[in-house]
């Protein structure tokens, strides 16, 4: 006799056996139970799980001698046939083969007939998503309003590319991949009722490999028992699946944080020595990250994810998210390319390289708050008031020719006005004008930064009036930007309890506006020289503007 692989000889025959699907299992019992089996089904979810299966143990429950039962004898010559594939009441179609209007045309015509000794006809098509849409519109009228002795059971990967008419139509049923728990306990049974000694960090190792597919798991462990045949151990499985060793991925990352790219391209070449692929070593190393990542986000209570003991201990926090997010960037995009290229080594190494050398990466929010800060350092130090008496020489001007620059007027801090009455009022309206100041504050600091090296002028008619000394005309030009005016305009208003306007203004010469009228005389003609300011040299207006003096006096040499 041919020998049987293990994933056929252990397959569920019972809804007791059936692995992960439990949801499922307990609302198809019911439905025997309570007699309200449904006329069609779909059944969808990655290979490997169980739909087929399901399909015939539902088969079955509904046509052994015994039933309809929620337990099916499987002893009985209808159930061992429905098991077997070959009974002549319970057909099952591949859609992949049988996916034209024709053999649909077949169906709707063998519909009519009753079954030969069962208690249903059953149609199980597999793989229904590969039908074609003029099969799949034939199909409709006969899955909506079937014979009361037929039942549908579609099973697809790809429940998305069903039309939805056949969707509506059926009660759908969705499988999930099985846990790594789950198929270690099932290869285990198996390895126990085999008479296989396998240790359990082997039958882990195989669990993960899976990735959810049961049947995978119980194909990966015939293979191993034709290699190792009474013995299993973690060593035998990495050799059959090609996995790479655990030391070697550890030593990988223990490169990384020590940015020793020379160390890290030696692993990398023993690993594809050893006949690995560039993409096994990509998919290994993202699989650590991920691990790293969630373990950094979640910590120890992540139950849905199983972490590597050693890794988590060695460098669980030898990385930031964002380095682990940006390393997953590297990685995913070295792995997407090496699908196609033919210098898939140079693209592994050049990634390897670039973690190596990139330093520990921040998030957006801590950069914004030091450029924020930085913008403030700025703005503090460049509208300080010149100091009194300072000297600037200009390098293009000779040594002889010098200016005299008095500091910004005080004005700005002066009281808009000598009247009591005012005062009071002015002070209320500068509470108001703080209360914005902090609410600007507590929403973008740069803007904050630069709006509080302003002077309140006054609040009248629903506009607010700020003005900058003449040599901070940066700021009233960067306030003046749509987005930063409305920005200063909305916290404004909610201070205010109704719609305000900005409007920004420069003082001449350093002198606010309100002052330019109680400024004192000027000095005797005969004490002050006249300066044209319009006639100076480029270095002497430059200056001027940078630091929002005015010419004093000009002492010429000779």
């Amino acid at each position: 006799m041919s020998y049987v692989v293990l994933a056929r000889r252990y397959r569920p025959q019972t809804f007791e056996d059936v692995v992960g699907q439990e949801p499922i299992v307990t609302t198809l019992r019911n439905a025997i139970r309570s007699n309200r089996v449904a006329h069609a089904y779909l059944l969808a979810g990655p290979r490997g799980v169980g739909k087929t299966s399901m399909a015939r143990i539902l088969s079955k429950a509904l046509n052994c001698k015994h039933g309809p039962t929620e337990t099916p004898c499987n002893a009985c010559d209808i159930c061992r046939c429905i098991s077997e594939g070959n009974d002549i009441d319970v057909l099952e179609i591949d859609g992949a083969s049988n996916r034209g209007i024709d053999e649909v045309r077949n169906i709707r015509q063998n519909v009519s007939y009753a079954p030969s000794r069962a208690r249903y006809k059953v149609y199980i098509i597999d793989e229904v998503h590969m039908l074609t849409r003029e099969a799949f519109n034939a199909l409709l009228k006969t899955l909506e309003e079937p014979p009361s002795h037929v039942k549908f059971i579609l099973a697809t990967t790809a429940a998305n590319r069903l039309p939805e008419t056949v969707q509506s139509r059926c009660q759908r049923f969705d499988f999930r991949n099985i846990s790594i728990q789950d198929i270690e306990k099932r290869l285990s049974y198996i390895c126990r009722t085999e008479g296989v000694q396998v240790e359990d960090a082997a039958i882990h190792t195989i669990a993960r490999y899976a990735r959810g597919g049961l049947r995978d798991s119980q194909s990966v462990l015939d293979q191993i028992l034709s290699f190792c045949k009474d013995h299993i151990s973690p060593e035998d499985v990495n050799f059959v699946l090609g996995c790479i060793d655990e030391d070697k991925i550890l030593g990988l990352f223990d490169s990384f944080v020590k940015k020793d790219a020379s160390a890290a391209l030696r692993i990398v070449n023993e690993i594809l020595s050893e006949g690995k692929t560039s993409g096994e070593c990509i998919d290994q190393v993202l699989s650590c990250v991920r691990e790293l990542l969630i373990f950094s986000s979640c910590g120890q209570e992540a139950n849905w994810i199983e972490f590597n003991a050693s890794l988590m201990q060695k460098y669980g926090n030898s990385f930031t998210r964002d380095t682990l997010m940006y390393m997953v960037q590297i990685f995913s995009d070295a792995r997407m390319r090496t699908t196609d290229s033919l210098l898939q080594r140079i693209l592994l190494e050049m990634a390897v390289i670039k973690v190596c050398r990139m330093e520990s990466v921040g998030s957006l929010y801590e950069i914004a708050e030091r450029v924020a800060a930085i913008e403030y350092r700025f703005v503090h130090v460049s509208c300080e008031p010149v100091k009194k008496n300072e000297k600037i020489i200009s390098p293009q001007e000779p040594i002889s020719r010098q200016m005299v620059f008095e500091p910004v007027s005080e004005a700005y801090r002066a009281p808009l006005t000598n009247n009591h009455d005012n005062e009071d009022v002015v002070h209320d309206k500068k509470g108001v004008w703080e209360k914005i100041l902090l609410s600007i504050q507590s929403k973008k600091k740069s803007t904050w930064a630069l709006l509080k090296e302003g002077q309140f002028i006054g609040f009248k008619d629903g506009e607010i009036t700020v003005e900058f000394p003449g040599k901070c005309s940066f700021h009233k030009e960067k306030l003046d930007q749509v987005e930063e005016k409305k920005l200063i305009e909305q916290c404004a208003k909610e201070v205010v309890q109704g719609n305000v306007r900005l409007r920004l203004v420069v003082s001449k010469n350093g002198i606010p506006e309100k002052s330019k009228t109680t400024a004192s005389p000027a000095k005797d003609s005969s004490d002050q020289q006249p300066v044209d300011l319009r006639h100076s040299e480029p270095a002497v207006q430059k200056t001027l503007d940078l630091f929002g003096g005015h010419v004093v006096k000009v002492n010429k040499g000779g």
